[in-house]
């Protein structure tokens, strides 16, 4: 694979990764919310000044949430209470909670802190926590100082899973922009180009008469530094060697003994 096809392949990697991991976490996110609303609309309400049957379809630990901001449905027990209900921004008030299993014995609720919620337009604190033993039908009793309409709501934790969703959500964008990126980036990077291998370097061509332009090296080596012309050490002219002396005339045609000698007038 060429350079160029490798870039592409970078490039085109790396918006997919980028756009898959950023829809991901989207996703993930709008899930968490949605699963949030979803749990706290299916909390079980019983409102104030009422006695309401809640029917425990399973044990475990379960919250109740002093709720400022809501709406009742139907409801099961000895009142109509119904309609919305909006405390606003002051505190929740303070309840006095009694709990009868499906026998009529009291339950224990241990006073709880640290969730509330604020989706689907209920607001809520948790007040108390209640261990349920048997499942089945039972009867909570809701009291209060105050004469203004509010509910309590009472199941599992709300945001059971929601966190881990979130942070499923923010992973893949965090991945998605390191990885995505980085492919972007190797993708767009461009490389000088590299002398063809399969070449052998020649010399340059001559460009003075009777002085052909030598190259001083091969491609890719830095040229040398400049000279002054002179060939021997800074301040010593060149030691120039003097002509032979000429050679004598060879032996006329025909031969002889005759020797080398001025020419005759």
């Amino acid at each position: 694979m060429n350079r160029s096809a490798r870039r592409r392949t970078q490039l085109v990697a790396g918006v997919l990764t980028l756009v898959v991991l950023l829809a991901l976490g989207i996703v993930l996110w709008l899930v968490g919310g949605a699963r949030l609303e979803n749990n706290v609309e299916n909390l079980a309400r019983a409102p104030v000044g009422c006695d309401t049957t809640l029917d425990f379809d399973s044990d475990g630990e379960f919250l109740v949430y002093v709720e400022t901001v809501g709406r009742l449905g139907e409801v099961s027990g000895d009142c109509e209470a119904s309609g919305d209900y909006d405390l606003g921004d002051v505190d929740p008030p303070s309840v006095t909670l009694s709990l009868r299993d499906p026998e009529g014995g009291v339950v224990d609720l241990d006073t709880a802190s640290g969730s509330e919620y604020d989706a689907a337009g209920f607001v809520g604190v948790v007040d108390r926590s209640v261990v349920i033993e048997v499942p089945g039908d039972h009867v909570l009793t809701v009291e209060s100082s105050t004469n203004a309409p509010f509910a309590v709501a009472v199941g599992r934790d709300p945001r059971a899973g929601v966190a881990l969703l979130r942070w499923g959500a923010l992973a893949a964008v965090i991945v998605g922009l390191l990885v995505g990126g980085l492919l972007l980036v190797l993708g767009s990077r461009r490389t000088p180009n590299a002398p063809d291998e399969g070449a052998t370097w020649q010399p340059a061509a001559s460009t003075g008469p009777g002085f052909p332009d030598w190259p001083v090296g091969p491609p890719g080596f830095p040229p040398p530094p400049p000279t002054t012309g002179a060939t021997g050490p800074a301040g010593v002219p060149p030691v120039r060697t003097p002509p032979p002396p000429p050679r004598p005339p060879s032996a006329p045609p025909g031969g002889g003994d005759a020797g080398w000698g001025p020419p005759t007038r």
